[in-house]
């Protein structure tokens, strides 16, 4: 298995974008540090396992110190001020294109998401072995908050004024593959501010990328572990703008209680609050958690089609459904993005719901809003991360992408414009059911 870095330019997961060839480089050995992490563990570690070996050589990035990251990070949590923190679980992507006959062999469903063990990950990866694989920090909301920092560093350049402060929360591994998560994540604009985990191993996905640009997703979660919202990270979201939750977060142990608590720190903040469904699966498994978070005061809910679908089929008893606004559960699958966000509008301020090629709808504030695809001459690459750089801005969000994406948007109204982030009472509707 060759392996790959993304460059100082790439994406976060190292996918690429409609229509382009991920930028990659081969990694070098000769005059950079790089780590050989194949000894024998146990099944609670990252690194390796006891019948595969996992050789990373991740750069001059991944000599950063853990001890000094967990310094930074504690220093960031109690003093720094963020227009957006997300929090969620850092991950490291393995991304490979694969054809079906590999899918086949390895009894996975294309487009999926399954989770696997530390065994399974090394017998996937022992299959991958001659195949160039990319490694990244990846994981949902580290996409989005990079794609943040980058579109924001883009106004920067155009209009000039201070660029938005972008921070990630969460849990993040002691282990290697946590400091070069740490160290990718501070290189592109973004503050891992949570000090890592002692013991913990950062989890993986492996990244499966068809011919037809789908992708299969095998997530190993590491050390699982609660994340704790502290004193200093109830701070931390006070002094913020904006909260983002990530959906994955719902399979850690202690999940309810760790986002109930930021969330609760938001609300009594005045603090936006936005929040990620995962994937369907999430949803699936985790539905009433997540009504009981929405119904605690989410602002912005994002999902895709399937996963509003998914969550609707659990739709508890409410204003909405007295009012007959919600149809049959039994017509949930053939539904369209349209239909799924006008359903899902009465629960939250604003609704975002993807919905492939047909676009996304925007409902909020009353109203509507269909945003068109994107159409590009060449098909995608890789689908994989559209729907969390979507969450930042339509568009693939490489430094150039953001660039090109804030030149065609009009210069903000003052020097601050690209803070001037509403706030929780001010996203609330006037007729909170007026949609539809």
């Amino acid at each position: 298995m060759k392996l790959l870095s993304s460059s100082s330019r790439g994406r976060a997961c190292g996918k690429a974008g409609a229509g382009r060839q991920p930028r990659q480089q081969a990694l070098s050995l000769q005059g950079r540090p790089s780590l050989a992490l194949s000894r024998t563990t146990s099944s609670s570690q990252l690194c390796s396992s006891h019948n595969g070996r996992l050789e990373l050589a991740l750069g001059g990035t991944a000599a950063t110190d853990v001890q000094a990251a967990a310094a930074d990070a504690a220093g960031g949590l109690e003093q720094q001020a963020y227009d957006v923190i997300g929090l969620a679980q850092a991950m490291v992507d393995l991304s490979a294109a694969v054809d079906d006959g590999l899918l086949a062999q390895l009894g996975v469903e294309r487009g999926s998401r399954r989770l696997i063990g530390v065994e399974e990950r090394a017998e996937v990866l022992a299959r991958l072995e001659g195949r160039e694989t990319a490694i990244s920090a990846g994981g949902s909301l580290s996409n989005t908050l990079l794609a943040l920092a980058r579109l924001s560093a883009a106004g920067v350049a155009r209009w000039g004024g201070a660029p938005l402060r972008v921070g990630m929360a969460g849990l993040v591994g002691s282990d290697p593959l946590g400091g070069f998560f740490t160290a990718q994540m501070r290189q592109a604009g973004v503050d891992v501010v949570s000090p890592p985990l002692a013991g913990a191993a950062t989890g993986t996905v492996v990244v499966l990328t068809a011919q037809d640009a789908s992708r299969t997703m095998l997530s190993y979660l590491g050390t699982p572990a609660e994340v704790e919202v502290d004193a200093a990270l109830e701070a931390a979201i006070a002094r913020s703008r904006c909260l983002v939750v990530e959906g994955y977060l719902w399979e850690l142990p202690g999940a309810e209680r760790t986002i109930t608590k930021a969330i609760a720190a938001a609300r009594r903040a005045g603090c936006v609050v936005a929040m990620t469904a995962g994937d369907a699966g999430v949803v699936s498994r985790h539905h009433a958690e997540l009504w009981r978070a929405i119904d605690q005061g989410i602002d912005l809910l994002f999902t895709n089609a399937s996963e509003a679908a998914e969550l609707l089929r659990y739709e508890p008893p409410s204003a909405a459904q007295r009012q007959g606004l919600a149809a049959a559960a039994s017509h949930l699958h053939c539904a369209t993005g349209e239909q799924l966000a006008l359903r899902l509008a009465p629960h939250c301020s604003a609704v975002v719901v993807t919905d492939g090629a047909a676009g996304s709808y925007i409902a909020a504030l009353g109203e509507i809003h269909c945003q068109p695809p994107v159409w590009m001459e060449s098909p995608p690459v890789d689908t994989c991360g559209a729907g969390e750089r979507s969450a930042a801005a339509d568009g693939w969000i490489w430094p150039e992408a953001a660039a090109a994406l804030v030149e065609g948007l009009p210069a903000p109204q003052s020097s601050g414009g690209l803070r001037q982030v509403p706030s929780s009472a001010a996203l609330a509707p006037s007729t909170p059911h007026a949609v539809g």
